[in-house]
This record gives structure tokens, C-alpha cells and sequence, in this order.
């Protein structure tokens, strides 16, 4: 296989990763922040991000929100291989890194589990996946394959 169609393949690849993570990250914020909705998105017990996301300060939902919404946007953008998928990442990166550092900071002050959830590894895991997600952007676009 060329080496350019296999860095397409690598380029879809990581593009479905992050639209499925926050395309679901996404449902799971709407039905989190209205009501109504959870009712149709059934969650198991201890999961969702419902009493999370009452629990956090309002700049650090704000964070989380961001990391999701913008984290779609860029995964979509680079699954239409549009160069803005880079810069578009890489706010998503660093709104995924303010949560974390939300994340540590409850975690120092012993609310390391908020509504059965693990903060600093949900937070981290979102950092992992924007980083993820940008640092191939960039080298996609870098090697002129996006």
C-alpha cells in the first residue's frame, strides 16, 4: 500500500476514534444538561455526567463542554480532511487540559469520585484523546497529507 493511502487510512482512523469518543461525550452532555432528554438516553447507575456536572464550578464546565463540543468539531473537520482540524484541536486540547487541572485540584480536595465518577481519569482521558487527536492532525498536515 502507498504511503499516502495508508496515511489516509491513519487519517480516517483517528478521525472515527474522536468523532465516536465525543460524538458520545456529546449525547451524554445534552442528556446531562436537559432533563428531558436523559430520559430517552437511559444511562446504567454511576455512569453519565449529570451529577458531575453539578458538582463542578462553573469555569470548569464550561472546560468539559468546550472539550467535547469543540473535540467533535475537530474530529469531523479532519474526518473531511479540512486543514482547520488542527487549530480546532488544539482548543480542544487545551480546554481538556483547564479540566484537568479541575480534575486535580478536586482530587486534592478529596472529591475524587463526583457521581461515580473518576475526575481526574474521565478529565485525563479526555486530554489523552485531544491530544491524540490534534498531535496526528498536525502531523497529517505537516506531511501533506491533510
Amino acid at each position: 500500500m502507498p504511503a499516502q493511502t495508508q496515511r489516509g487510512a491513519l487519517i480516517t482512523l483517528f478521525a472515527v476514534v474522536g468523532c465516536l469518543w465525543f460524538g458520545l461525550h456529546a449525547i451524554e452532555y445534552v442528556a446531562a444538561r436537559y432533563a428531558p432528554l436523559s430520559a430517552i438516553f437511559s444511562m446504567p447507575e454511576g455512569y453519565g455526567l449529570a451529577a458531575l456536572l453539578a458538582m463542578v464550578p462553573a469555569w470548569a464546565s464550561g472546560a468539559i463542554g468546550a472539550t467535547v463540543w469543540i473535540g467533535l468539531l475537530g474530529s469531523v473537520l479532519l474526518l473531511l480532511r479540512d486543514r482547520a482540524a488542527v487549530i480546532v484541536l488544539a482548543v480542544a486540547f487545551l480546554a481538556a487540559l483547564v479540566s484537568l487541572v479541575w480534575g486535580v485540584m478536586a482530587l486534592a480536595d478529596g472529591m475524587g469520585t463526583l457521581g461515580g465518577v473518576d475526575v481526574v481519569q474521565f478529565t485525563g482521558a479526555q486530554v489523552a484523546v485531544a491530544f491524540g487527536c490534534w498531535l496526528y492532525a498536525r502531523l497529517s498536515k505537516q506531511a501533506g497529507t491533510l
